[in-house]
């Protein structure tokens, strides 16, 4: 991959040169620090804020309470991870985390429930059901409010920021639904 970036930068420098546009590199390569920092500072300013409101609502008990409301679903979904509780824990967690749009928040606790399921898995070269069930679970999962999506679009200045949202759960339910489906057929097909 490093190959292919240094072949289009050189074939970019060479076609500025030929073509006499060499004032364009300078002025991108001028401004590229302050236009990234001024993209990148919002987001990181929303992300800070909904993971202070992921605190708040974890030290509150909301997020026990919505994981609670998983772990019979998990257990049935997961059937090898039933009796540990610690890694189907870290699974809630993550499932309730990404429902939020906080993916970068939940990202630490996905690598811990992968740890667990690990721990469970007798070909350790090899993902276990349980681990392929979970990524389609992170992957296409249900998303109730993505905050990235709402800060980027604020962002750009969206006259209708949240008008997506609707949308936007229904198409992660519809992915969660056949992704869920899609695994269940491969699991039982075995």
């Amino acid at each position: 991959m490093n190959i292919l970036w240094l072949i289009m930068i050189c074939a970019s420098l060479i076609f500025a040169f030929v073509s006499g546009r060499v004032d364009v590199i300078n002025q991108v390569c001028l401004n590229i620090g302050k236009d990234t920092f001024d993209f990148v500072l919002p987001l990181v300013c929303t992300v800070c804020f909904w993971n202070g409101v992921l605190y708040v609502a974890r030290e509150a008990g909301m997020i026990a309470a919505l994981e609670k409301v998983f772990h019979p679903f998990l257990k049935w979904l997961l059937p090898d991870l039933k009796e540990d509780e610690e890694t189907l824990g870290y699974v809630a967690t993550n499932i309730t985390v990404n429902m939020f749009g906080l993916g970068s928040a939940a990202t630490p606790v996905g690598l811990k429930a992968m740890e667990g399921m690990q721990r469970h898995n007798p070909k350790k070269d090899t993902a276990s059901r349980s681990m392929v069930t979970f990524l389609v679970l992170n992957t296409a999962g249900v998303t109730l409010l993505p905050t990235t999506l709402i800060a980027l679009r604020s962002e750009f200045h969206s006259l209708q920021v949240t008008d997506f949202m609707p949308w936007a759960v229904l198409c992660t339910m519809f992915a969660s639904l056949v992704g869920i489906a899609v695994d269940r057929w491969w699991n039982h097909r075995d």
